[in-house]
C-alpha cells in the first residue's frame, strides 16, 4: 500500500518573545498534529527550557536554551504525546503532538469512508483544519489524493 505525505518536519518555537509557551508554526498553537513518520523540530526563542514527554519513562527529555538550540523527534507511532518544560510546567508551558497516519482525518486509526467524506465536506476550505492532510492550508485535490492513496490503511 502507498502512503504519502508532504511536510516532514514541524517546527514548535520555544518561549516565543519570552512567553512561557510551546507554540506550533503551522498552528499557532500548542498542539502540533503530524503523520507518522515526521518529525517535530523544537527551536529556543528565550530562557532556559527543556522539552520533556510527559510519560515514564520519558520517549524524549531535552533542555532548549542558548547552548543547545534545537532538539528534534521522529514520531514512528500514531498517538497523542502530551509534553512540558520541566521549569515551567506549573506555569502552564505543556503541548502537545498528535500523530495520525495519512490520511487519518479523525484520528481514528483507520483511513476509511469517514475520512474521505470530511476532505469532501470541506473542500475548499482554508486554514487550519484536520482536513488538510498535506498541511498546506487549503482542503483541496491534493487532501483528497492522499486520503484515497492511503484509503484502508489501519484498517
Amino acid at each position: 500500500m502507498v502512503s504519502i505525505t508532504f511536510a516532514q518536519t514541524r517546527v514548535v518555537d520555544v518561549a516565543p518573545n519570552f512567553q512561557m509557551i510551546f507554540r506550533d508554526t503551522y498552528s499557532n498553537t500548542d498542539i502540533t498534529v503530524i503523520d507518522v513518520g515526521m518529525s517535530v523540530r523544537w527551536e529556543w526563542r528565550s530562557g532556559i527550557h527543556t522539552t520533556t514527554h510527559d510519560a515514564s519513562p520519558p520517549l524524549w527529555d531535552a533542555p532548549i536554551n542558548s547552548s543547545n538550540r534545537t532538539f528534534t523527534y521522529t514520531f514512528t507511532e500514531p498517538g497523542e504525546y502530551p509534553y512540558y518544560c520541566i521549569p515551567h510546567r506549573i506555569m502552564g508551558m505543556v503541548g502537545t503532538v498528535r500523530v495520525r497516519i495519512p490520511g487519518d482525518v479523525d484520528f481514528s486509526g483507520c483511513v476509511d469512508d469517514a475520512d474521505l467524506l470530511q476532505v469532501l465536506f470541506a473542500f475548499g476550505a482554508t486554514g487550519v483544519r484536520a482536513e488538510d492532510v498535506n498541511y498546506d492550508r487549503a482542503v483541496d485535490d491534493a487532501d483528497l489524493l492522499i486520503v484515497l492513496f492511503n484509503f484502508g490503511n489501519g484498517c
